[in-house]
């Protein structure tokens, strides 16, 4: 019985399955996605199917997962009418045009209704943080951070735009000596030296390895703080200086 944390999915549905594989994922054990299950990749909607269907893994809020969800009754009014989506304008098509919508939508409105409001329902229940306890170290997983707070928050009295959205520095927790763990932010873009690794500061883990970038998909088992790699099959995105992309 292991509990695992992994992030930054992207539609990379290929790597997924192998490190369900590698680390010999079973009915037993628990895993924990930090969000951005969709767009970029080549197959967010098979991927955020099957991870609903699986009981033993939950997924938390990240800011393109909920991209998805608020622009769900748009795109179901838009299987009876494509004009609708083109009446649309800022927010939407940040999301749809510059950050990797257009894949996650297109492959949304392929779907028969039902199923459409399946993933509705799923995600409108998906929380923005989990806090745990492992072998008695207390862990908080959250998609970006805390928000840039000096002293010790609650995160039910947080934002859900600073769960989801506020990037966070290495060592940045307000929280600690209870354990943060992030992604949102890929590791790469922290420096060359961290290059397709998952970061694991003293309170701070960041786990977003860059998979859909080019890097690696990472998996970080709590119990004994053990990490898991699979490289990705999609191409390499060059090196940028943490805030020069979008999350």
């Amino acid at each position: 019985m292991s509990t695992y944390v992994m992030s930054d999915l992207h539609g990379c549905f290929k790597e997924f399955n192998e490190m369900l594989q590698q680390i010999q994922f079973s009915t037993y054990d628990t895993l924990y996605i930090l969000g951005d299950v969709v767009d970029r990749g080549p197959s967010p909607i098979q991927l955020l199917r099957t991870i609903m269907r699986m009981p033993n893994v939950h997924l938390i809020l990240g800011n393109h997962d909920k991209w998805l969800r608020t622009y769900i009754p748009s795109l179901l009014q838009a299987k009876k009418d494509e004009g609708i989506l083109y009446n649309l304008k800022n927010d939407f098509r940040v999301w749809a045009l510059r950050n990797g919508g257009m894949v996650t939508i297109d492959q949304f409105l392929d779907l028969d209704e039902p199923t459409c409001y399946d993933l509705q329902v799923y995600l409108e229940q998906v929380p923005s943080y989990v806090e745990l306890s492992i072998r008695e170290q207390k862990y908080q997983l959250v998609h970006a951070g805390l928000g840039h707070h000096p002293y010790p928050v609650r995160l039910s009295e947080l934002s859900e735009h600073e769960l989801l959205w506020e990037h966070i520095g290495l060592d940045e927790n307000p929280n600690a000596p209870t354990t943060l763990i992030v992604g949102h932010v890929p590791t790469f873009c922290y420096g060359s030296a961290f290059e397709g690794k998952m970061i694991l500061r003293p309170h701070v883990f960041h786990i977003d390895c860059g998979d859909v970038f080019g890097r690696t998909l990472g998996c970080l088992r709590l119990e004994d703080l053990q990490e898991f790699y699979v490289p990705s099959s999609l191409p390499y995105f060059p090196i940028v200086e943490h805030g020069e992309t979008s999350q």
